[in-house]
């Protein structure tokens, strides 16, 4: 099972395509499947920082929280 940890929104991005890419789904299918532009999934993707998000993980270092994201991949797929 893949874990990252995610410190700031594009950590989390990473993890999202990593996600996505190893199930061996399009952009264009996930946003569909979540019912979202296919060009918001990619800004999720990228990791672009909004003020939402930029506070939450301010908020989440300062309490020394950390994030640790992980999924279960389809099987007979390798992971590290």
């Amino acid at each position: 099972m893949p874990s990252f940890e995610a410190r700031n929104p594009k950590n989390l991005g990473a993890a999202i395509k990593h996600a996505r890419t190893a199930r061996g789904m399009t952009q264009e299918q996930l946003a569909e499947d979540l019912g979202i532009p296919r060009l918001y999934l990619v800004s999720l993707e990228n990791g672009t920082s909004n003020l939402w998000a930029t506070r939450m993980f301010r908020t989440l270092r300062r309490l020394g929280i950390k994030v640790t994201v992980s999924f279960e991949l389809p099987a007979g797929i390798p992971h590290d």
